[in-house]
């Protein structure tokens, strides 16, 4: 009955890890789509020069809106048409987009190679021990940068369309600041909890490595 429970336990876990590999080999995909767009978009941009597009925008009939924290803001025609395109401003956002991805990318991967090793039944291993971490570091890496990636990247969509000067206009703004510094605490608490999962995993993996020497 023990040996009958341990096996379908066993087949949920090997389920489990399965159904989650496949999963996040999705989002790998994904993540590698997004990058290689990214790419296209990026010489795309040294391509195309500023006064063609800046021509095109002038000629068509284009609608835009910004989106941040569950706000959006729906920008009028004449303010789309008056925007004007900068090549350099796009590339630094590209670049920014495409910093941000890489390091949750790393993190996906190395999270699918943990749970490849589950599957193959390795837990408690030097290996998943240093994957953890490496995991922990991207994360406290976010929380510390988190705030300055998405501050900068507002900051590069604000300035096509002037919106500073626009919003500094109206009679409920009087100025506009942008702040790069700041700690995203919630992140850094996880990224110090996975830091302490790895240290138990490494642990873990001694003491199995002392109970087969003994064995």
């Amino acid at each position: 009955m023990l040996t009958m429970e341990k096996t379908i336990q066993s087949k949920e876990f090997q389920l489990l890890t399965k159904g989650l590999r496949m999963i996040f080999t999705i989002i790998i995909v994904l993540m590698i789509l997004g990058m290689a767009l990214m790419a296209v978009i990026l010489v795309g941009v040294m391509i195309v020069s500023e006064n063609d597009v800046n021509g095109w925008l002038a000629k068509a009939s284009v609608t835009a809106s910004i989106h941040f924290e569950g706000l959006e803001m729906l920008l009028s025609e004449q303010t789309v048409q008056d925007m004007h395109y900068s090549k350099i401003d796009v590339v630094k956002l590209v670049l920014t987009a495409t910093i941000y991805i890489t390091i949750l990318f790393l993190m996906v991967v190395q999270v699918r190679n943990i749970l490849n090793n589950l599957s193959k039944g390795i837990i408690f291993s030097l290996d998943n021990s240093k994957k953890i971490e490496r995991i922990a570091y991207c994360v406290i890496v976010l929380s510390l940068t988190v705030n300055a990636f998405r501050t900068y990247i507002v900051y590069l969509m604000m300035q096509p369309f002037k919106l500073e000067s626009l919003l500094v206009k109206t009679d409920f703004i009087t100025g506009i600041s942008y702040h790069f510094t700041g700690i995203n605490w919630t992140l850094l608490l996880c990224g110090l909890v996975i830091w302490t999962i790895a240290r138990i995993f490494r642990y873990g993996a001694f003491l199995q490595d002392e109970y087969d020497a003994t064995a």
